[in-house]
């Protein structure tokens, strides 16, 4: 039976984000262990934020035009080179070059296949859905099984991503279109709705605003909550459980967000969330016990979870098939430009003045970005049509 391109593309997600955050979990911590500073694992985290930051848009731009598939099996095969050669040189400068060519690869695999799975797509909220689900638990695997494996050997969970993406590969070669009239085909009332209206295009800039922020956040926990973990005196088995519990909200977050449409176009949700992450942050900056740490990387997950499920929405309603492959580019850019801000003003601050402080620095962050997106919200309104299909 072949797979169909829905099934690839879930699997490719799969296996793209176990193995990237096998390649994170096992360096960062390696870094930490070996008396990495916080400044270090900073330019690291930075390293692979910005080299993916500038290659997404160009990827889903190029991806308009030369054809998702194409870009999707070249970064497959450059994720394949980057994890071999780490798991084999355990090099710290190595690490810091190999940090930015993984960031390429994996720019290369997310824009295109998040517009090829909306083109022509009839279900885009499902699809979202379980793509969603897909890569988070590449996510929550690769942290789960990381922590073990790294106990094993350093270079053990690298290793063993390795496989995955081979099984991507092989995937990405053997898929053959159906053969039929193309047509774009997206849900009549988004597309009557939503599609290019003021209403739609603010709330796309709003979330890619809100995803720079929760970036800015997520960057401290992937790339510095390895040497708070170790500082404490947290197991990395330990450590890679509380950060798949981390993930685990951010799945349900996504799980409520399917099932009830109701955060849609409301500026209140996204508040909300940016509320639940600061005190989730002041938790990580003077909690002491694994319960407490665990509960602030918990609250700040729900932030996670909204941002990323309304940005990459809003991302592929409000735009046409020419333009998904650009839109996603950019979804994926405010990621990492935000990853990459958190990571090497995170690694400074904390550098200075001790590992808590990033995460107090972080608050000010968010706040300050809850303070420009109310101004965007209550300049643009002004100029949006009374829609009740599209709610207030």
């Amino acid at each position: 039976m072949r797979a169909s391109r829905q099934h690839i593309v879930y699997y490719t997600a799969f296996a793209t984000d176990f193995a990237y955050f096998a390649f994170l979990f096992a360096t960062t911590r390696l870094l930490a262990e070996t008396g990495a500073s916080l400044w270090h694992l900073g330019i690291f985290g930075a390293s692979t934020s910005v080299s993916y930051a500038l290659s997404g848009p160009l990827a889903g731009a190029v991806s308009d035009r030369w054809g998702r598939r194409r870009l999707i099996l070249t970064g497959v095969i450059a994720t394949i080179l980057v994890l071999a050669v780490c798991s084999w040189w355990t090099s710290r400068k190595l690490y810091y070059v190999m940090a930015a060519a993984g960031g390429v690869a994996v720019a290369l695999i997310y824009p295109p296949m998040i517009a090829w799975l909306t083109e022509e797509a009839h279900d885009t909220s499902k699809r979202l859905y379980r793509f969603c689900l897909a890569w988070n638990f590449g996510v929550i695997s690769a942290q789960t099984t990381g922590g073990w494996l790294f106990s094993v050997h350093p270079s053990l969970p690298m290793i063993v991503a390795i496989i995955p993406m081979l099984g991507v590969a092989v995937l990405i070669l053997s898929w053959r279109a159906n053969r039929g009239p193309k047509t774009e085909a997206i849900p009549p009332a988004e597309s009557r709705h939503h599609h290019d209206s003021p209403r739609a295009m603010t709330f796309v800039y709003m979330a890619w605003l809100s995803n720079v922020a929760g970036a800015f956040a997520f960057s401290l926990i992937v790339y510095l909550f390895p040497y708070l973990a170790h500082e404490s005196g947290i197991s990395p088995p330990v450590h890679g459980a509380m950060l798949a519990f981390n993930r685990l909200v951010v799945v349900a977050t996504y799980s409520v967000m399917y099932r009830f449409p109701f955060w849609r176009y409301r500026l209140w949700t996204a508040l909300a969330s940016q509320a639940c992450a600061m005190a989730g942050l002041l938790l990580l900056s003077f909690g002491g016990s694994v319960p407490v740490l665990a509960a602030g990387l918990g609250l700040a997950a729900l932030m996670l979870g909204y941002n990323y499920f309304a940005s990459i929405y809003y991302s592929t309603i409000a735009f046409g098939s020419q333009q998904k492959g650009m839109a996603s580019g950019v979804h994926e850019a405010s990621l990492a430009l935000g990853g990459g801000a958190g990571a090497l003003g995170g690694g400074l601050i904390g550098w200075v003045h001790g590992s808590r402080t990033p995460y107090k620095l972080c608050v000010v962050v968010l706040f300050g970005f809850v303070l420009i997106e109310l101004v965007i919200y209550l300049r643009s309104r002004k100029g949006w049509p009374r829609s009740p299909a599209e709610g207030s």
